[in-house]
């Protein structure tokens, strides 16, 4: 035989398929592990500021700021406040009228010739404690002397005075310091006749 005419065969070696590298399922478990505290820090700083934003809104409803303008001051009239008085009251039935919303009505006091009282006044509740910033009185009996107290209870004392004396027109706005409290009478110091309160409000 002649070894020229056989045709050797080369075999070619398979090509080794590549594989593909994962990596160990132990440190993708710690991978996942390490993200909870992270989580959990993100939770408590969410709930953190939630929080700061809840006591900012609580804090500017007392003072006045866009969110004290979602939850107004309403003030009612309670009674009438006059401790030097015979009988201690001046009108009570007409005291709701003061802040019933119509100015055609009003709450009055007694028809004096010579006032020598301290003063005498209309008790108003604001439904919880507050701090106004101002109240306006509206009236058509104007030329009385006023000012605004405040105190623990609708029955008084009303020793904190809050606001300036002013002589009545028939629209008076009071400006208030200090004047964080619950009960408020407009305390008429000065007067010659009658007076009326046909409106009042808070701000």
């Amino acid at each position: 035989l002649d070894p020229m005419s056989e045709q050797a065969t080369m075999i070619a070696p398979p090509r080794a398929t590549p594989r593909t590298t994962q990596p160990p399922r132990r440190r993708r478990r710690r991978r996942v592990g390490l993200l909870w505290p992270i989580v959990a820090v993100l939770l408590v700083l969410a709930v953190a500021a939630l929080a700061a934003l809840g006591a900012m809104a609580l804090r500017d409803n007392d003072n006045g700021s866009p969110a004290a303008a979602s939850n107004p001051i309403h003030l009612t009239g309670v009674a009438s406040y006059d401790p030097e008085g015979d009988n201690k009251v001046e009108h009570p039935e007409a005291v709701p009228r003061a802040t019933d919303g119509d100015p055609n009505t009003y709450w009055t006091t007694e028809d004096y010739d010579s006032f020598t009282k301290s003063g005498v006044g209309l008790v108003l509740d604001a439904g919880r404690e507050v701090e106004p910033s101002s109240i306006v009185i509206t009236t058509d009996t104007p030329g009385y002397q006023a000012e605004i107290r405040a105190g623990p209870s609708p029955q008084g004392p009303f020793d904190q005075v809050v606001s300036d004396s002013k002589t009545v027109d028939t629209t008076t706005t009071f400006e208030l310091k200090d004047a964080k409290s619950r009960y408020f009478v407009v305390w008429i110091t000065r007067l010659d006749g009658i007076a009326h309160v046909n409106e009042v409000r808070a701000s």
